[in-house]
């Protein structure tokens, strides 16, 4: 639940507020984009947000990991990102402030995308754009006219990138830097990377060209993410280097403190290719009509209490890998049933969905996890 310190001043700020949550709920059946649930404005005039509950954020990932990804996972990570904001821009929004503190963790380990629009006013006339964070910012969002669209987000994933794979931001405020100093160098000068930085030459090209400083010579969002695709795949290099931490920046981000790692931080495992979905499926739970049936594998047939044209039936198929993050499942049943899908994580309470007279959805699974579905 989130209530924003600033009010909106008139009334057209507080209906284009309302306007841009709107479009934020038609992008609910977007694996990747943070749920939001209610949005309003108190009788103060301040905008709030009611959304899910996500564990953590991709920069306190990176903090838990020593301050860099290795290369597969950055690239599995920044995909799953991509491929939110490709199902934002098809639907008229622009996210405009893509950053590390921005991705957000849900307990299965999926990246959501969250706050669209809360930082500035931002569609694809090109609002002025205000409020950013230089470390991350664009060149074009720092100028007098803040011009954004969807290159924009392509700037804001490539530094999130930089990010996971060198543990600080591209532009991270140096000792006795003034802010209008930070900003004249995010506006002329090129991102350097750190030594020993174990990427490469083809995921090094690609966040390089991402950063560029004219929008125009970006890569389009959609050959970034199949780029992305590809480079996920890629074996891990092996005996590669860590960046070096002498070269390393402290992130100046509110609330994070380099090496300082949360209580509930999970022990360090060996990394390893993603794999797709194992030892998911254990029981698939699915709610009909009031009435509670559950099958045990998949591909059976289950039934509930009679209805006035008979005992309704569903049938379960076996559910499909659908990346290294996530599991499509589908069912067909009687007509006229609504379902709720009830999802429960090893170690974790359940999680109830309601998907209405669907009978597919993908759900966000971690590799190596077991799962009730």
């Amino acid at each position: 639940m989130k209530v924003f310190r600033v009010p909106a001043r008139d009334a057209a700020a507080e209906a284009q507020f309302r306007a841009e949550c709107q479009a934020v709920g038609r992008l609910d059946d977007n694996l990747h984009v943070i749920r939001v649930y209610d949005a309003g404005v108190l009788a103060d005039g301040r905008p709030y947000l009611v959304t899910e509950l996500c564990d953590s954020s991709l920069q306190q990932l990176v903090v838990r990991r020593g301050g860099a990804l290795l290369e597969p996972e950055s690239a599995e990570l920044g995909y799953r990102v991509a491929s939110a904001l490709l199902g934002a821009h098809s639907a008229q929004v622009i996210h405009g402030d893509v950053t590390p503190q921005n991705v957000l963790i849900r307990s299965s380990g999926a990246p959501v995308l969250a706050d669209f629009g809360l930082a500035v006013l931002r569609d694809h006339r090109g609002n002025t754009a205000t409020g950013f964070n230089p470390a991350y910012a664009a060149p074009e969002t720092l100028l007098p006219e803040g011009r954004i669209d969807e290159r924009t987000d392509v700037y804001g994933l490539g530094a999130t990138l930089y990010a996971m794979v060198t543990g600080r931001a591209p532009f991270g405020t140096r000792w006795g830097e003034s802010e209008a100093e930070r900003i004249r160098r995010v506006l002329d000068e090129p991102v350097s990377w750190p030594p020993g930085v174990a990427v490469s030459d083809r995921f090094h090209a690609l966040v390089s060209a991402m950063l560029a400083k004219d929008p125009a010579e970006r890569p389009a969002l959609g050959a970034a993410a199949d780029e992305l695709a590809r480079l996920r795949e890629e074996p891990p290099q092996a005996d590669a280097p860590p960046p070096d931490a002498a070269d390393t920046e402290p992130t100046a981000e509110p609330g994070v403190v380099a090496g300082e790692a949360p209580a509930t931080a999970e022990p360090e495992r060996p990394h390893r290719r993603p794999v797709a979905v194992a030892a998911v499926v254990g029981l698939v739970i699915v709610v009909l009509v009031g009435a509670v049936v559950a099958a045990a594998g998949s591909g059976t047939t289950v039934g509930a209490a009679a209805g006035p044209s008979g005992p309704p039936a569903v049938t379960l198929a076996p559910p499909e890998p659908a990346g290294a993050l996530a599991t499509r499942l589908s069912w067909s049943g009687t007509p006229g049933l609504s379902y709720t899908l009830v999802v429960t994580r090893q170690g974790a309470g359940p999680r109830d969905e309601s998907v209405g007279s669907s009978t597919s959805r993908t759900v966000a699974t971690e590799p190596t996890v077991g799962y009730c579905l």
